[in-house]
């Protein structure tokens, strides 16, 4: 992930909104370390709340369980109503490998369904049509299972149903035929920080799957605490899965993940109410990490403050328009979408609604714009989304936006 050709810029050292590589170039930062990083690098009250668990506590660990296990799962609860319970694990891809075993053991039943374009982790599971070759991909309504890795198996392939996005006809009728098969549907609701799923697709969804005893999970680890209010994009549509997963936020710059769910369903996990042989088993020495907890609960402090997330959209729509009002006057066929503080840049006209449409997207330009942005001294990883932070100004949204004027004028 971290690579690109030639390479990667290779990272000094960083500081709010902005990262110095090794020969001390400074670069306005929109990768934040893939997204993490939404208060920036280094702020204070994250730096702090660091530095007085070590000293509290007198270790970084402890291995029993501890107060701050206890109070973050508090707060997301309170953030994620739906939810009962909660766990901890020590990524996203984690959180949605432990989701998606819950559903398997709760219904018996062993096939997963999943968008085609998806990232749900590197495991082999949903590692599945995440970036297929379109023209191999069978119909738009009825993609076929393709392997994105290696090491992906037959049996994997056969175990993976493949759906579209925003098309619900098309899922219900892919979902009915597997109905008895299908453990779970797992979705980014906001699907790679940009294909935003419809509220009434995802109404349709919740509606289809409790019909069919299918498991819904959300996977919220790109879309949590990135769209326009604090929560994650289930709160704005008010549709409420069974599970669903977070992460990068929550670690405030740690590895960590969580999955959150119903009782019904994180029964299945617990250890007082089911002997070994009628449980799910998780487990990790570095599950609820003291300093990773505290971390993360000091960013959801500041996101929690009135004046977080409106200073945080005004910046993000301030790049994205601005980006978007350079393609129109030059007329390059690009579009800077997407919601809240993530976005991606698309070369291409129209709606983008799937992983279909994306894939119509003109790759040439993207680099050339890409690696035009990086030596004008703007970094995010190339042809991946933008993330903006409460630490952008807005002389940081000039120099970008100056940048990328004289970038797409070449271009043009």
């Amino acid at each position: 992930m971290k690579f690109y050709a030639p390479y990667p810029v290779y990272a000094k050292r960083a500081k709010g909104g902005h990262l110095w590589d090794l020969d001390g170039n400074d670069y306005v930062d929109y990768m934040l370390c893939f997204g993490p990083m939404i208060l920036g690098h280094g702020h204070p009250k994250v730096l702090e709340a660091i530095r007085k668990q070590m000293d509290r506590d007198g270790t970084v660990i402890f291995g029993p369980p501890h107060e701050l296990e206890v109070r973050m799962a508090e707060r997301l609860k309170r953030i994620f109503p739906f939810a009962d319970l909660v766990r901890f694990t020590n990524s996203g891809l984690e959180a949605t490998l432990h989701a998606i075993r819950i559903a398997q053991g709760v219904k018996r039943r062993f096939k997963i369904a999943k968008f085609e374009g998806a990232y749900h982790g590197s495991y082999d599971e949903v590692l599945v049509s995440l970036t297929p070759a379109v023209a191999d991909a069978g119909p738009a309504d009825a993609p076929k299972a393709l392997s994105g890795s290696l090491s992906t198996t037959p049996a994997e392939l056969a175990n993976t149903v493949v759906l579209p996005l925003n098309d619900l006809d098309a899922c219900n009728q892919i979902l009915r035929a597997h109905r008895d098969e299908i453990a779970a549907l797992v979705i980014e609701p906001v699907q790679r920080g940009f294909l935003v799923a419809d509220p009434e697709f995802l109404k349709g969804l919740r509606e289809t799957t409790r019909d069919l005893g299918i498991l819904l999970v959300f996977d919220e680890i790109m879309s949590g605490f990135r769209m326009e209010k604090l929560g994650a994009y289930q709160n704005l549509v008010g549709v409420e899965p069974d599970l669903m997963t977070l992460g990068k936020i929550i670690g405030g710059g740690f590895p960590c993940g969580a999955f959150l769910g119903t009782a019904e369903t994180m029964d299945a996990v617990n250890p007082v109410t089911r002997p070994p042989s009628e449980r799910v088993f998780h487990g990790g020495t570095f599950n609820g990490h003291p300093t990773v907890l505290a971390a993360g609960l000091a960013t959801l402090d500041v996101l929690e403050e009135p004046g977080t997330y409106p200073y945080l959209n005004r910046i993000s729509d301030q790049l994205r328009d601005g980006l978007n009002n350079l393609f129109e006057d030059l007329r390059l066929p690009g579009q800077a979408i997407g919601p809240g503080s993530t976005f991606n840049i698309v070369f291409a006209k129209g709606p983008m609604r799937n992983y279909r449409d994306a894939a119509k997207a003109d790759k040439k330009l993207r680099q050339l714009f890409d690696y035009g942005m990086l030596a004008r001294g703007i970094h995010f990883h190339p042809d991946k989304p933008w993330y903006t932070c409460t630490a952008h100004t807005a002389e940081d949204v000039e120099r970008t936006l100056t940048a990328a004027e004289d970038v797409l004028r070449k271009m043009a």
